[in-house]
């Protein structure tokens, strides 16, 4: 029965559901390095290589050189998909060659002849890990730190002793192996991680956790569990190595990057805060959770962990609380920089700042209409410099701008004003006596002698 394939109606293409995995050309990439034995000609890799010949001369980057027996052998994978037998027979035997130099060249053909016929290279490899000879357990690891990645099943057991070996260049190019496997087989990795994580050996626990920052871009929970138990480690390196995924959760899955936050924030160890601190700073702290992990955060012993968690209060709470919040915590706080900080949160300008700033929060007052029906805003009647309200020092300097009056009016008003003025004068000094009853005559006389006229009784 023909496949069915679900195609868009619009353009006729094939529909793709989900992420396509992207295929390794593992021909490609997957090659050996460079050499002299790379100028042997092909017919003549066989009988070099199973010591028919044993020697030839060639021409290398223009250069004549002799090659032997292990140059033909570690050409033998440009013969591996022409004659596959013959190649995967020859080096099997190379293998087993008491000449160490020969299985040296065995192991650097092994990766790539295991393309086209892995059958028993993986046991020899396992024996030549542990041989006798320095230079062939090197280049057994190196062969190992190649062909984990592409084979991880058939060289799993080997990858678990090596990596528990207390010998350094082996323990290392093991882990090499594994760092390599988080590209392409990262639930291969997670494995070995959970049971390295659980050594008693804190030197293999710390390596292990090492292996973590690179598995936290991937969102499983196999992977989040492990970095949860790194955290929780009695060993301060172990946890350092996991607090550096933080920052990498953040990003990818913020959700169990708070969960972790608060494990790592209030850690013991400097090496493990940094990084929940510099994690903390690329998160959304909104939410309860968060905004209770910045409140115990501004409580730290640590000084960056509470001038972090102080300056998110801000944007977390409101005016009023960010207030009350930085005054609780003001009664204990010791930093200068952060008591200054925190006076800052906590200074109301609207109950106690000057005149001006109090004015900003209350209602602008309504105009004013004067007698004259002239409508002046409120602010006419702020007060200046000298006290005055600024519309009546405006019509102040106004009334100076007005022209000044003609000089003959100006001799006549004082004349006539001094001669209105005398009798004022001469009544001011008349003695009142209580016993008298003529002061109307004497006052009206008074007046007929200032104004030159009889008063009306005398007209009579």
């Amino acid at each position: 029965m023909k496949e069915y394939i679900a195609r868009d109606p619009r353009t006729g293409f094939p529909l793709r559901a989900g992420a396509v995995r992207s295929r390794i050309n593992v021909d490609e990439a997957y090659r050996p390095s460079p050499g002299q034995w790379d100028a042997i000609k092909n017919f003549d890799i066989l009988p070099l290589a199973t010591g028919a010949k044993s020697a030839l001369e060639v021409n290398w980057v223009g250069h004549p050189h002799l090659v032997s027996q292990a140059d033909g052998i570690k050409a033998l994978p440009r013969i591996s998909k022409r004659n596959p037998v013959e190649a995967h027979e020859a080096l099997i035997s190379a293998l087993s060659e008491l000449k160490p130099e020969l299985r040296t060249a065995g192991l650097f053909a092994l990766p790539y002849l295991a393309l086209t016929n892995p059958e028993d290279l993986f046991e020899h490899l396992a024996e030549l890990v542990d041989d006798i000879d320095t230079k062939v357990r090197v280049a057994a690891s190196e062969c190992l730190k190649i062909v984990a990645p592409v084979f991880p099943s058939a060289t799993e057991q080997i990858l678990h002793e090596e990596l528990r070996s207390e010998v350094n260049s082996r323990n290392t190019a093991a882990f090499a192996a594994l760092k390599e496997m988080c590209k392409v087989w990262p639930e291969v990795v997670v494995i070995h991680l959970d049971e390295l994580l659980r050594m008693d050996d804190p030197r293999l626990r710390a390596k292990a956790a090492a292996m973590l920052p690179p598995l936290s871009r991937r969102k499983s929970a196999a992977v989040w569990d492990l970095i949860g138990w790194s955290l929780q480690d009695e060993n301060d390196e172990v946890r350092a190595q996991a607090a550096r995924t933080l920052t990498t959760l953040a990003n990818k899955a913020p959700s169990i990057a708070r969960v972790l936050l608060e494990v790592a924030l209030f850690d013991e160890s400097d090496k493990v805060r940094r990084p929940a601190l510099r994690a903390m700073n690329s998160m959304d702290m909104s939410g309860y959770r968060m905004n209770k992990l910045c409140i115990d955060g501004a409580h730290h012993s640590d000084v960056e962990i509470r001038r972090a968690c102080i300056k998110m209060i801000p944007k977390l709470f409101i005016e009023s609380e960010m207030r009350i919040q930085a005054n609780e915590l003001l009664r204990q706080e010791t930093d200068s920089q952060l008591i200054e900080l925190l006076n800052d949160m906590a200074f109301d300008p609207e109950l106690e700042g000057g005149e001006q700033e109090k004015n900003r929060f209350l209602a602008p007052a309504p105009p004013v209409t004067l007698a004259d029906g002239t409508v002046l805003p409120a602010s006419a009647f702020d007060l200046d410099e000298s006290g005055q309200p600024l519309f009546a020092a405006e019509q102040q300097s106004a009334d100076q701008l007005l022209p000044a009056p003609d000089r003959d009016a100006g001799e006549a008003g004082p004349a006539r004003a001094d001669n209105a003025q005398a009798p004022n004068q001469e009544f001011d000094d008349i003695e009142f006596d209580p016993a008298r009853d003529d002061y109307d005559e004497e006052f009206d006389a008074e007046l007929d002698d200032v104004d030159g006229e009889p008063s009306d009784g005398e007209q009579n």
